[in-house]
């Protein structure tokens, strides 16, 4: 994958999740996501992210094929790489966080549309501690409906544990959600 360009390759997701994410336990921090220009968009065309939360977190972006593999699409390590702002992904109360942001255009990090045309799913997940990079799983089965991924997610992360800033243990994690389906033409 070149350094220049991120293709956000999906896959036909039989089951598309409802384009309005769940409130509640699972998005205690208001998250929200817009897929800019719109949820349908072309093969070769560029899309960004546009994501606000009522609280401090850091972001990650991660997108869900078909078949159950997600990938993490923001901050990825070749971004990291590039990039001396260690807080590359905080996002503050309020304040609209795009994504590519315009530093990170300037340097050529994009993302293109790529084939395959169908379904797909974006979920937007804030972290209330430092977290850049996640070792996500496959999922286990297609999920049946929004509810049945959120519900997937949070349990998972509730398991995750990240490094406090201050003591340098591992600690548990507050983690909110928003998913949001788009099409590719």
């Amino acid at each position: 994958m070149p350094t220049a360009s991120l293709h956000v390759g999906t896959t036909y997701a039989r089951w598309l999740w409802p384009a309005q994410a769940v409130r509640g336990q699972t998005n205690t921090a208001s998250v929200s996501l817009q897929i800019l220009p719109s949820q349908t968009v072309n093969v070769g065309g560029k899309v960004s992210f546009g994501v606000t939360a009522r609280k401090t977190g850091y972001l990650i972006l991660v997108d869900v094929d078909a078949e159950g593999r997600m990938s993490q699409i923001f901050p990825t390590p070749e971004l990291l790489a590039q990039s001396n702002d260690r807080d590359i992904n905080r996002v503050k109360p309020g304040v609209e966080f795009v994504v590519p942001a315009p530093a990170a255009r300037q340097r050529g990090f994009e993302y293109v549309v790529a084939p395959p045309t169908g379904s797909a799913v974006m979920i937007a997940i804030l972290s209330e501690r430092r977290v850049q990079l996640l070792d996500l799983p496959d999922m286990p089965r297609k999920l049946e409906g929004q509810d049945d991924a959120l519900s997937y997610l949070s349990a998972w992360t509730s398991e995750l544990r990240v490094p406090d800033n201050s003591s340098g243990k591992l600690v548990t994690n507050n983690w909110s959600f928003d998913v949001k389906s788009y099409s590719i033409k």
